[in-house]
């Protein structure tokens, strides 16, 4: 019995003094620190900074033939975010001649995709879509 009150304090010392050696790369109240993370997210806080206050910005406005089609821009993450229905009023787009995708759709008709572009010496864009109809649902030819 002696012998185990002697052994349970060497061991919980020598643990203690493993878990004391090891090196701490963080300081207090930083838990979790990612720099990699932490530079990335600087990098976009810049980019989204640098589009919201220093990017020229134009207008565009997307006509349609039918009017009231449904108008579309593909963002950067690659989903169509509906924008509303044409004709619209002038659409903010940055003007450094990047291109914008927008679709333009309507029920009956065959939907329209263009890419959009304005360049900071240009004025306000104005696109015009002409939608075609589809064929009737008769007209389909369905054979192997």
């Amino acid at each position: 019995m002696a012998f185990v009150r002697l052994l349970v304090p060497l061991c919980v010392v020598a643990m203690l003094a493993g878990c004391a050696s090891q090196e701490r790369g963080s300081e207090v109240g930083e838990v979790g620190f990612n720099p990699r993370y932490e530079r990335e997210l600087a990098a976009q806080r810049a980019a989204e900074h640098y589009y919201d206050y220093t990017a020229p910005k134009a207008g565009a406005t997307i006509r349609s033939n039918p009017a009231g089609a449904l108008i579309e821009w593909y963002n950067d993450e690659g989903i169509w975010v509906s924008i509303g229905n044409t004709p619209t009023n002038d659409i903010v787009i940055e003007a450094t001649g990047k291109p914008e995708l927008f679709r333009v759709s309507a029920p009956g008709f065959l939907p329209q995709i263009r890419w959009v572009a304005v360049t900071p010496s240009s004025e306000a864009a104005v696109v015009d879509f002409e939608l075609e109809p589809e064929l009737p649902s008769d007209r389909y030819f369905l054979g192997d």
